[in-house]
């Protein structure tokens, strides 16, 4: 091949990307320790970029490699990539959000019935001795009503495990206007705050969607709710909640990421926690986990075929 198309892939992939891309002409090579930095320092003579969140695709990186013609993002969410500057250079920017749907809708189903059984609660309590069965009692599926708000790829996905429940399911995604699926029913943001005793959220981050979820949400909420945030951190204003958690306008927090994640979906060291995280880890009417709601074996697997598939098709 005169003149070799070159991928760097930068994080974690599966296996089968960079063998399938090989089979397919393109030459490729694993960089999954390398910084922003070494990366300006490459060769120019990239052809493609495989990323998820090792560092941020910049206008300084962008231009540093100006035969680049596409960057993969290994997921959903695309913020730490200026897919702007990158179009106006002519460079197709790809995402696989596909890929974790089922696994982020399962995660979600988790943390749900752990906050409708109270399992977190029980389980702290059985370990120091307490058997505590009435104050345990715990509350069914098919009794709630579930607002999902945006239906990209996560939100249909747990609308279906939801709907097997008997769950009631409402869904609000301000982008989207043919929505059809005969289980859920399609209605407007304060329809679902005056109805809904389960609110989820699923939105993309976008400048926009900035504290979505702030005091005014809340307060317009039914008492009482349940939220479960497994899209990006930045769209829930963490110290809103915890005021109203700690009143018990909302009952419980189901939260996978939190606003302070850096690019990288990391939270900085305990020690240099923001006062409201500090406070929010002090709740007993929250469950936390760190940002692994789309992370499986087999979402790895679906985000490294439909990311080559997507290659493809941008050089045909």
């Amino acid at each position: 091949m005169t003149n070799p198309k070159k991928v760097i892939i930068v994080d974690r992939a599966a296996p089968s990307l960079e063998a399938d891309l090989t089979a397919h002409g393109f030459v490729c090579k694993t960089r999954r320790d390398i910084t922003y930095e070494e990366f300006l320092q490459l060769p120019d003579n990239l052809y493609g970029l495989v990323i998820r969140s090792r560092f941020q695709v910049d206008k300084t990186l962008i231009d540093s490699k100006s035969h680049l013609r596409f960057i993969a993002r290994l997921g959903a969410g695309v913020e730490n990539i200026d897919t702007a500057y990158a179009a106006s250079r002519g460079i197709a920017c790809i995402s696989t959000p596909e890929g974790n749907a089922n696994a982020v809708a399962e995660h979600a189903l988790g943390l749900l019935l752990g906050a409708l059984k109270n399992i977190p609660k029980a389980d702290k309590e059985v370990r120091t001795g307490q058997w505590l069965r009435e104050a345990n009692k715990g509350t069914e599926l098919a009794s709630q009503k579930v607002g999902i708000i945006g239906y990209g790829h996560t939100g249909p996905a747990f609308a279906r495990i939801l709907h097997q429940f008997g769950t009631k399911v409402l869904v609000y995604d301000k982008f989207r206007t043919d929505i059809d699926d005969n289980f859920v029913q399609v209605t407007d943001l304060k329809t679902i705050l005056q109805e809904c005793n389960v609110i989820s959220m699923h939105i993309n981050y976008l400048p926009e969607n900035k504290h979505f979820v702030n005091g005014s949400f809340l307060d317009e909420a039914q008492d009482g709710i349940i939220l479960i945030n497994t899209s990006r951190g930045n769209v829930l204003d963490t110290a809103a909640l915890v005021e109203r958690l700690k009143t018990g306008k909302v009952r419980y927090a189901c939260l996978d990421v939190l606003e302070y994640e850096s690019v990288r979906l990391k939270i900085p060291p305990k020690e240099e926690w923001q006062n409201p995280l500090r406070e929010l880890a002090t709740l007993d009417s929250c469950i936390l986990t760190p940002h692994i709601a789309g992370q499986t074996l087999e979402a790895e697997q679906r985000h490294a075929d439909i990311a080559v598939q997507k290659i493809l098709n941008l050089s045909e």
